[in-house]
């Protein structure tokens, strides 16, 4: 059962065979081009959740209605669904860091024109205006998006898990941070201040996008591939499915989360939101640990354990109706529950980018520059089509039953994604035993068993 050395080919050494002979850049050119995509990422995602602390109640002092600061707030992630898949296919064809600085420069000047909508008196004229901006800011976080995870995939083969969890904290800090800083720069200056400042910081990355932003070649090679062959093989794609039902039992308890603690704890949304930054805390504090774990361990194990460990911690966030005799609903047992859940859902999405770049090499010997953008774009889109769905299915779900309940049959639907979990590992050990026997090269971090004794090749 031991492979040979020639045999034992790492993930990192089978991407970067696949890339074109373009010039290394330095370690410091490297640098300095991941901590910009960072930033880039960070205001990117601030203006995504910034109004989300003013807006309402901009909207209730102007008479809007709170369904229309709903379709205002919802514009950004359903643009971000959309545009990932847009934007694998244009860094087929054009220079990355030239579709950074429009995308970049396009925020910028979208959050300033944001900021002179409160000059538009007709609230008709408003929400227009507000809804169309916010679709051109979506659209172009969304190449933001991709751009970032496929420039870093190319810049560090090596640590793909561990850069993803550095990208993914970078977001997380801004979705955790941004809404209070809305509302501190709203209630010092009102809704034009809240703009302009993120405008002017927008300005500044844009400027360190340009001069700090090494260029890296994403361009089609001559290997080709398209969106297709990557659609087409499910083994390649579910783990971005995954990816994106972990962010489903993520973002579910978001909108019901301030109406429990008032009715039950007769706590404000001091405390709501005191809860929701544990909870992404966790996500912020183990999320770079868990991805340099990803790169050196076994990313397979990782995923798997996701599948069983979020949905048991669900049980106790309720509580579950069957733990009512031994957990009762407190303020501490909610708040660690959510800050074990910030913990486990790294596990199930930091692996996925990794695993699908694996499993395409493993079934296909080498992947082309275009399929690894796709395969970008389609893990991008995951996160924002996890958080659609369960923000959606919270309100729905929450109309007909308790926080206690809810929280508990969304747990147990969460289980058919763990048999599927189940099924896929069975899917990729064959794919990857008949790969072997066929004498291919194929992952070092083989993930599961193989004649009653788990394999890890990662050392």
């Amino acid at each position: 059962n031991n492979l040979s050395s020639t045999m034992r080919v790492s993930i990192s050494e089978r991407v970067s065979m696949c890339e074109p002979n373009t010039p290394e850049p330095s370690s410091f050119q490297k640098l300095c081009t991941f901590v910009l995509i960072n930033l880039s990422l960070f205001v990117s995602y601030a203006l995504y959740t910034l109004p989300g602390a003013f807006l309402p109640i901009y909207n209730m002092d102007r008479g809007i209605g709170a369904a229309s600061t709903g379709i205002i707030l919802a514009c950004v992630p359903l643009c971000y669904i959309i545009v990932c898949p847009i934007a694998g296919k244009l860094l087929d064809k054009y220079s990355a860091k030239t579709m950074l600085l429009i995308s970049t420069g396009m925020l910028a000047v979208v959050t300033f024109l944001s900021a002179a909508l409160g000059h538009v008196t007709s609230n008709t004229w408003f929400i227009c205006l507000i809804v169309l901006l916010r679709l051109i800011q979506g659209a172009n976080g969304g190449v933001i998006d991709v751009i970032a995870f496929a420039i870093t995939a190319k810049i560090y083969p090596n640590n793909i898990a561990l850069t993803t969890s550095i990208i993914e904290t970078s977001l997380n800090l801004a979705v955790a941070f941004s809404p209070f800083l809305g509302g501190v720069f709203y209630e010092a200056g009102g809704f034009y201040l809240s703009f302009v400042v993120t405008a002017c910081a927008v300005t500044v990355v844009l400027i360190g996008t340009f001069f700090g932003v090494t260029n890296v070649d994403t361009t089609k090679d001559e290997d080709g591939g398209n969106l297709f062959s990557v659609l087409k093989e499910v083994t390649v794609w579910f783990p971005a499915w995954h990816s994106a039902a972990c962010m489903i039992l993520f973002n579910f308890y978001i909108p019901i989360l301030s109406p429990y603690v008032q009715e039950t704890f007769n706590a404000g949304p001091t405390f709501a939101g005191f809860a929701l930054l544990i909870n992404t805390a966790g996500i912020c504090i183990t999320a770079p640990v868990l991805g340099h774990l990803m790169d050196k361990l076994n990313p397979y194990v990782f995923m798997a354990a996701s599948a069983f460990l979020l949905p048991v911690s669900y049980w106790f966030l309720g509580p579950a109706p069957f733990m009512a005799g031994v957990l009762t609903a407190s303020k501490t047992q909610l708040l660690v529950a959510l800050g074990v859940i910030g913990v486990l859902v790294p596990l199930g999405c930091y692996p996925g980018l990794l695993i699908m770049f694996d499993i395409y090499t493993v079934k296909f010997g080498k992947m082309p520059q275009a399929v690894k953008n796709y395969i970008t774009s389609i893990y991008c889109a995951s996160f924002p089509l996890g958080g659609c769905i369960g923000s959606a299915m919270s309100g729905v779900i929450a109309e007909r039953l308790s926080f206690g309940l809810s929280t508990t049959y969304i747990s147990f639907a969460f289980l058919v994604q763990t048999v599927l979990v189940i099924w896929w590992c069975i899917v990729v050990w064959r794919v990857k035993r008949e790969a072997k026997r066929a004498k291919l090269s194929f992952s070092e971090s083989n993930p599961l068993i193989d004649n009653g004794e788990v394999r890890n090749y990662g050392n």
